[in-house]
C-alpha cells in the first residue's frame, strides 16, 4: 500500500499555498474558471483526454488571470480565447488536496497519467515501477484533486527527475520559479454534476503573449536549472526515494 508523505516543514511559498487551498474550501460554493477557444462547452463526465496529469476529466483554476492564460494556450485550437465561469458545489465530495503533501505524490500522478519518453530504458522502467508502487495515491475514491499543473515545459522537469539527472529540490525550486498555479480537476460523476456554468466572456489576445513568454522562460529556467545545479550533498534524487 502506497505511503502517504506529507510537507515537512513547508517554506513561505508552500505554506502560502496550503493556506489558499484551505480557505478554498472553506466554503460550500467555490468559484473556478475554465479557459480555452471554445465559447459554448458543456463539461461531461467521461469526456477528456486520459493523458494529462490527473487523467481524464474537467481541469479548471481558482485563478481568473491564469485560465485567461490557458485561453490562448497553444493546446487550445480558434481564433478566439474565452474564460468560463463556474461554480461548484463541494459538500459532501471527497477531495484530495496534494498541495498538503510532498511533491513526490504529484510527481507519482504525473509519471502515472502522462507518456514518458522512456524507449526501452530498463533502468527508468524500473524506476517508474517502484514510484508508482510506493507513492501513486488511490484516486478512484475522490471527486475532486487539486494540486499543481504541469505544462509540457514542465512535465520534462518530472521527466528529468524520474530519470535521475535532476535533483528534486531542483524539480520544486522551477516550478515555484514558473509560478505555475494551483489546478481544481473535477474528476467524478458526482462532481461533474455539482459544477454549474455561470458567464462566459471574451479574453484579450494579449494574453497570448503572457502564455508563450511563460512557455519560454520554463524552457530556459529547465536549461539553467538543469546545468547549474551544484553539490549532490544533502539532496535527493529519485534513488533517495525508491
Amino acid at each position: 500500500m502506497p505511503e502517504t508523505v506529507y510537507k515537512d516543514r513547508p517554506n513561505a511559498i508552500e505554506h502560502s499555498e496550503i493556506l489558499s487551498t484551505k480557505k478554498l474550501l472553506n466554503t460550500r460554493t467555490i468559484t473556478l474558471y475554465h479557459g480555452n477557444k471554445v465559447e459554448n462547452i458543456i463539461p461531461t463526465y467521461g469526456l477528456g483526454s486520459a493523458d494529462n496529469d490527473y487523467g481524464r476529466g474537467f481541469y479548471t483554476t481558482p485563478s481568473i488571470e491564469l485560465a485567461k492564460e490557458w485561453a490562448w494556450g497553444t493546446y487550445t485550437v480558434g481564433n478566439k480565447g474565452y474564460v468560463h465561469t463556474f461554480e461548484l458545489y463541494t459538500e459532501s465530495l471527497n477531495i484530495l488536496n496534494l498541495t498538503e503533501l510532498d511533491s513526490i505524490h504529484w510527481i507519482a500522478e504525473l509519471v502515472y497519467n502522462r507518456k514518458l519518453n522512456i524507449q526501452d530504458k530498463e533502468v527508468v522502467q524500473d524506476n517508474i515501477k517502484i514510484l508508482l508502487d510506493k507513492y501513486k495515491l488511490d484516486t478512484d475514491k475522490y471527486d475532486i484533486i487539486i494540486g499543481y499543473r504541469a505544462n509540457d515545459s514542465y512535465f520534462a522537469y518530472a521527466e528529468a527527475f524520474v530519470f535521475g539527472t535532476i535533483y528534486k529540490d531542483t524539480l520544486e525550486k522551477a516550478l515555484r520559479t514558473g509560478e505555475l498555479g494551483i489546478q481544481v480537476f473535477i474528476k467524478s460523476e458526482r462532481a461533474f454534476h455539482n459544477l454549474r456554468e455561470m458567464t462566459v466572456e471574451e479574453v484579450p489576445e494579449k494574453y497570448r503573449g503572457y502564455f508563450i513568454k511563460k512557455d519560454k522562460n520554463a524552457r530556459e529556467t529547465y536549461r539553467s536549472l538543469s546545468s547549474n545545479q551544484g553539490s549532490r550533498a544533502g539532496r535527493q534524487t529519485i534513488y533517495d526515494f525508491i
